[in-house]
């Protein structure tokens, strides 16, 4: 089961990140385009900073589900890096069922944002806001699934914390 669990994580992994390096690859795009439009052309494209502020949202969402998958968010791990292993574990696994409870209520209210305002259309695009606020439940689900897979396969192996150092 669990070379299973990996095997589709790391596809989840792989569709992440790809997703956020399109989107800001459209954004850059997107954004660069405007300002030759702007300034070069000075006729500007209506639309451009909604779009580049709506794929900043998705990119941020995505972005921060990729960097929990990896492992590359913040953590304060002095005091627990100083308890025994069984101490660590059992302290590991309880913050990692905190952060899922976090990421299920995140997961509920983004759907239920999404339902509330999908009636809304954005000013400039005419795309359905709900398109926007599917950021939230999208990120949500993705972190989930990285925490259920650390939190499962944790005590199989030691995976080291990557340093910034």
């Amino acid at each position: 089961m669990s070379h299973r669990l990996r095997k589709l994580v790391r596809v989840i992994d792989g569709l992440a990140q790809a997703a956020a390096a399109c989107l800001v690859g459209l954004m850059v795009t997107v954004v660069f385009a405007q300002v030759i439009f702007r300034y070069g052309l000075v006729r500007p494209i209506f639309w451009a900073d909604e779009l580049a502020r709506y794929l900043f949202v998705w990119i941020a969402f995505i972005g921060a589900a990729v960097a929990m998958g990896g492992r590359l968010h913040y953590g304060f791990d002095y005091v627990t890096e100083m308890c025994p292993f069984p101490m660590r574990r059992a302290i590991s696994l309880l913050m990692s069922l905190l952060a899922m409870g976090f990421f299920v209520l995140c997961l509920i209210a983004g759907l239920e944002g999404v339902r509330i305002v999908s009636a809304q259309k954005a000013p400039s695009l005419q795309i359905s806001m709900g398109w926007v606020y599917a950021a939230l439940p999208v990120g949500s689900a993705l972190m989930l699934v990285y925490l259920v897979e650390q939190a499962l396969l944790e005590p199989e192996q030691k995976i080291p914390v990557q340093s910034l150092e």
